[in-house]
């Protein structure tokens, strides 16, 4: 056995010392071609630096023995133009240029087509500096950002005298097309180049970059580097060299590069190749060496390996066929209840899935951030787009919750509370429940169960006021009963007091005891009223004519004076059925209110319409309103803003319009009006 170990780490030490040489081999070979490939790409960077130069040196002779011949010629206008264009004929052939002319009175006397209108503001500034050039010299002037052109200007001498200049404009665009562009260096190299500034000229991959400075740099310009090293690096170096660098891809490039120098100009033409391209016939060649020494070990290896495998196989094959049916028996009922308790599961799922399915309440459950993580289906169908988007768990609870969710989590506690709420698609009053659930993984969440209530709501809220106004009635009842009989006497004993001769202050006193008593006695009947409020003559009206009815009435009434009345009724209207006097005594009552609401003046509207097998009868005033925490105690007995009020009015209407199974609400905004809208239910 001991020797079976031995020959195996024997192997393995043969193994590894075998690829450690192989990979040292190859990373000096591939040193060795990559030396020989940057001194083969310093070649076409210097060969096209040369060109470059060589191309903008002829132009720059070309264009200094132009101005000779034009010194001796003059500006002359017979000619000049087709003296010019043969001049110019040689130079222009070799890369694109726009020419411009200028003579000593700083006049353009001729230009090449298109040429000067996107440079004319720099065109004073060539001609000065024309001035103050030497017979025979040339100044170079470039804009690699904007305009991206190369300057070349040329005075004109007539003897010592100063008579004119040449402007030459290259563009930097036609150079790298010329002489740039065709540069393919292997598959996936290409030429590029950079001003002595660090300011990018030219890039065939990366045409946004063109024209920012490495010392510049923003976040744009590291899509394709990790840093500029590499680039400070060659702007630093002497004429011609070569540098390497990495991309943020983790690919290593070499870069072979040569500087173009012409008076101001100073540029670095630089011809890259991805390092992986170079090495990558010898990696092919290593690799495939590697391999088969290594298939030659492995199935040495593997030889010797299922030998020894053979032998441990026919042992563990008598040891495993004893306990093989022992295992398939286990196996067999393993299986067994794994079916078994798949299939409750599923049951369970679908019983789960059911329940919530019919639960017609909304159920959520919401991260340790209050973020909806989940929501049924009844849930899903009150909430709009908008209100899903913005929905968390503090929205649903009234300031204050926040503390209590948080401690509800840490105490394992739920909380319950009934709020109005707008869901988008559903809006009401719901009752919130909050439980803290513990998944087996995971953060702790919460799970929220949302009722609607507002039905609930709505009919506690009519039976405390139908509690109210039945306990007012009978007290009602009992007081003008006990107060009618005393009042009567004393009306009549007062009569008989006014009767009699009295002197002016106790005449005075007698009729302010009198109108008193008749106030009194006002009210004491309404109370009677409304303690004896029933339909006597039913039966079926239309609510136009009732509402007619009701405006003649008021039609003289001095509140009314001054409100413009408007209606406006659908004719299409069904009846219905209520004891006609008692709503045209609703309907004067809400005019005499609005009229009220408006004492220097306004316009109240009627409009009736139909809405869901109701009649509806709008009451739409332009008075001073009712403020917010009045709205909820209009209808209660005995509750008025007014001066002289009772109290009694909206509460007696209130009891009417429900006694034929209607509803009275109500609208208002401080300063800008009220509505009140009577739903009564329609007849046939």
């Amino acid at each position: 056995m001991k020797l079976k170990v031995g020959l195996l780490l024997f192997l393995l030490l043969l193994i590894g010392i075998i690829v450690t040489l192989n990979i040292f081999f190859q990373q000096n070979y591939q040193a060795e071609m990559a030396d020989q490939f940057n001194r083969q790409q310093l070649l076409i960077a210097k060969t096209v630096a040369s060109a470059i130069h060589g191309s903008i040196e002829h132009i720059e002779e070309e264009l200094i023995a132009l101005s000779r011949l034009l010194a001796e010629r003059g500006f002359a206008r017979e000619g000049f133009d087709l003296f010019i264009k043969s001049a110019f004929a040689e130079i222009e052939e070799e890369i694109g240029i726009s020419l411009m002319v200028v003579n000593s009175k700083e006049e353009i006397v001729f230009r090449t087509p298109g040429n000067g209108d996107d440079w004319a503001a720099e065109l004073r500034k060539f001609i000065q500096k024309g001035r103050k050039l030497g017979k025979g010299t040339a100044y170079f002037h470039e804009d690699i950002t904007s305009l991206r052109k190369i300057w070349i200007i040329v005075p004109i001498y007539r003897g010592e005298e100063w008579t004119g200049c040449l402007i030459a404009a290259i563009s930097l665009d036609d150079i790298s097309k010329k002489y740039l562009s065709p540069i393919k260096s292997g598959q996936r190299g290409y030429a590029w180049m950079i001003d002595s500034s660090g300011t990018l000229l030219y890039h065939p991959t990366q045409p946004d970059m063109i024209g920012k400075n490495i010392y510049n740099a923003d976040k744009t310009c590291f899509g394709c580097h990790k840093s500029f090293k590499a680039e400070k690096q060659i702007l630093g170096a002497p004429e011609v060299g070569f540098q390497s660098y990495v991309a943020p891809q983790g690919e290593d490039k070499l870069v072979a590069f040569s500087r173009v120098k012409i008076a101001q100009l100073d540029w670095i033409v630089c011809v890259s190749i991805p390092y992986s391209e170079v090495t990558a016939s010898i990696a092919n060649s290593m690799r495939l060496h590697s391999l088969l020494l290594l298939s030659v070990f492995i199935a040495t290896f593997v030889a010797a390996f299922v030998i020894i495998m053979i032998n441990r196989q026919r042992i563990k094959a008598e040891e495993k066929a004893i306990y093989s049916d022992k295992i398939r028996e286990y196996a067999t009922e393993l299986e067994n209840i794994v079916q078994e308790r798949t299939k409750e599961l599923g049951s369970e799922k679908e019983k789960l899935d059911a329940i919530v399915s019919s639960i017609e309440a909304g159920l959520a459950i919401v991260d340790g951030d209050g973020r909806l993580v989940w929501i049924n289906r009844v849930f899903s169908e009150w909430l709009s787009e908008e209100k899903r988007g913005s929905l968390t768990i503090g929205n649903l609870f009234t300031d204050g919750q926040n503390d209590s969710l948080v401690e509800m989590v840490i105490d394992n506690q739920f909380i319950r509370e009934v709020s109005y709420h707008d869901f988008g698609r559903k809006r009401g009053y719901f009752q919130i429940v909050a439980r803290p659930i513990h998944p087996p993984e995971g953060e702790p969440q919460i799970l929220l169960l949302l009722q609607d209530v507002t039905e609930i709501k709505k009919a506690e809220e009519q039976l405390m006021q139908s509690e109210k106004l039945t306990a007012l009635a009978r007290l009602s009842a009992g007081v003008a009963h006990e107060i009618g009989n005393p009042l009567t006497s004393i009306s009549s004993y007062v009569q008989i007091l006014k009767e009699m001769d009295q002197d002016e202050f106790t005449k005075e006193s007698l009729e302010t005891i009198s109108r008193h008593i008749g106030r009194i006695g006002t009210i004491v009947r309404q109370m009677s009223n409304f303690a004896k409020i029933q339909a006597e003559n039913m039966g079926t009206h239309q609510v136009a004519d009732l509402i007619k009815t009701t405006v003649d009435l008021v039609r003289y009434d001095k509140r009314t004076s001054m409100v413009r009345i408007h209606t406006d009724i659908n004719g299409d209207l069904p009846d219905i059925r209520v004891d006609g006097n008692q709503i045209v005594q609703v309907f004067v009552n809400l005019i005499l209110n609005a009229a009220d609401a408006m004492p220097g003046g306004g316009d109240l509207r009627i409009t009736a319409a139909k809405l869901n097998g109701m009649v509806e009868v709008v009451f739409s005033d332009t008075g001073h309103g009712i403020e917010k925490e009045n709205l909820d105690r209009i209808f209660d007995p005995f509750f008025t803003t007014k001066d002289r009020g009772t109290g009694l009015g909206l509460a007696v209407s209130y009891t009417i319009i429900k006694s034929f199974g209607g509803d009275i609400l109500v609208e208002s905004t401080p300063g800008r009006g009220t509505t009140f809208r009577v739903r009564l239910p329609s007849h046939g």
